[in-house]
């Protein structure tokens, strides 16, 4: 701030101060100084804004050095700045940061303070009272930078196929640089591994913001994902090896965490962690027994639908009409041939209708003088006792080639029974 005390009506009247921001070339200011022109300052004590930028990061030192000149453009003498002004300071938020006077010039230093907004000024002190520049709006964010205390994290023996939250350990950012809660991390898993291995990009890799979070996957090459930092959760790191995927010889993943926000780009300010474990591989029968269930399963239902579906069954509509003699069939009310013994079809068994030797129709096929067989839309006979059939009025030796029952012909089996479907 500048402050000027008056020498007499005349030199007050003649004179006007004026902030110049420029480094002071002569004198040599500090690595990083840079000199301030402000205007001329006119009668009222006009000061200009502070000479800072608008957005910088927290914990970030600024120098600046500050000459005066007259209003006539004339470099103010050390004994004219001790007349005239008294101080020069920086005021931040209410904070005063007085400025050193050195010889001719003013060097003004200010540190950025907590990430936020602050309200920075210029103030003049001089022997007639104080008076303040316009404002200017500073954002400052946050200056972080990463650091892990420890870069690699040993899960030890870790088996193939495990569960994706079964090996999850914390990440310890002690250390850090201005970490606090909320601030976003970017988790990627480069290509590039810190030994030169092509890394291992079938291994499941997961992030969570504390036990009981949702798992986010970091896949081996992809963007980053953005987690949030919880100063009262640990990261976590879940590591889980695929279940029938070639174990390499270093089964080890590097994950790269950057902090994300305005000015954060430095390489430096990432942390990079190895995640290590033994990981034991999967016998090939517990590789494929997945296959091998579905092809299993996918037999045996071929095989019950085969036993179910294929069998035949004899037509709905056949009638099976039985009589010791010819005359008795016509008196016979008939019944469907299905609901003889074993007229139904089975898993993997057609219908049948099996005929004793005295024309009782029984289940069981052995020892049956004549078996009839559903066969599609036909049904088969099969002579275990020799058959006739009546055609015009005359009976005729069924051949025993003669495999397709005639529906509604008489059959005569010998001189026991005889029967006939329609």
């Amino acid at each position: 701030m500048v402050s000027w005390s008056a020498r007499g009506a005349q030199a007050l009247a003649a004179c006007a101060v004026v902030l110049t921001a420029a480094l002071a070339a002569a004198d040599s200011p500090p690595v990083g100084a840079r000199s301030i022109e402000p205007e001329h300052l006119e009668e009222g004590w006009n000061l200009p804004a502070p000479p800072l930028p608008a957005e910088v990061l927290e914990g970030t030192a600024f120098q600046r050095t500050v000459r005066i000149r007259r209003s006539d453009g004339q470099l103010a003498s050390e004994a004219w700045l001790k007349a005239q002004l008294q101080a020069l300071e920086v005021v931040a938020d209410g904070r005063a940061t007085p400025c050193e006077k050195s010889g001719a010039e003013f060097r003004c230093s200010w540190t950025a303070p907590t990430a936020g907004k602050v309200q920075v000024t210029l103030r003049a002190r001089t022997a007639t009272g104080v008076r303040e520049g316009p404002p200017l709006a500073v954002t400052v964010h946050a200056n972080v930078r990463l650091k892990v205390s420890a870069d690699m994290v040993d899960y030890g023996a870790v088996t193939g196929g495990c569960g994706l939250q079964q090996h999850c350990k914390p990440i310890d950012f002690t250390g850090s640089q201005q970490l606090r809660g909320g601030q976003k991390l970017a988790v990627s898993r480069p290509t590039a591994q810190p030994d030169g291995n092509p890394g291992w990009p079938e291994l499941l890799v997961h992030v969570r913001a504390g036990p009981g979070s949702p798992l986010v996957p970091i896949a081996h090459g992809a963007p980053a994902v953005l987690v949030d930092y919880a100063a009262d959760k640990p990261l976590e790191v879940c590591f889980a090896a695929p279940r029938c995927a070639p174990v390499p010889a270093k089964p080890a993943t590097a994950l790269l965490l950057q902090p994300i926000g305005k000015g954060l780009v430095e390489a430096d300010r990432a942390a990079k962690v190895v995640l290590l474990a033994a990981v034991t591989g999967n016998p090939l029968w517990q590789c494929y027994l997945p296959w091998i269930l579905a092809i299993a399963g996918v037999v045996l239902a071929l095989f019950i639908a085969v036993g179910v579906l294929k069998p035949h069954k004899f037509p709905p509509s056949a009638m099976l009409f039985v009589g010791a003699q010819e005359a008795q069939l016509a008196r016979d009310g008939g019944r469907p041939l299905y609901s003889a013994p074993g007229g139904r079809r089975g898993f993997y068994r057609s219908a049948t209708c099996t005929f004793d030797g005295s024309g009782m129709t029984v289940r069981k096929g052995a020892g049956g003088a004549v078996v009839l067989h559903a066969e599609g839309r036909d049904i088969r006979i099969e002579q275990r006792t020799q058959v006739e059939v009546k055609e015009r009025q005359r009976w005729r030796v069924l051949p025993p080639e003669e495999k397709i029952l005639q529906r509604g012909v008489v059959h005569r089996v010998g001189k026991a029974f005889h029967f006939r479907v329609d």
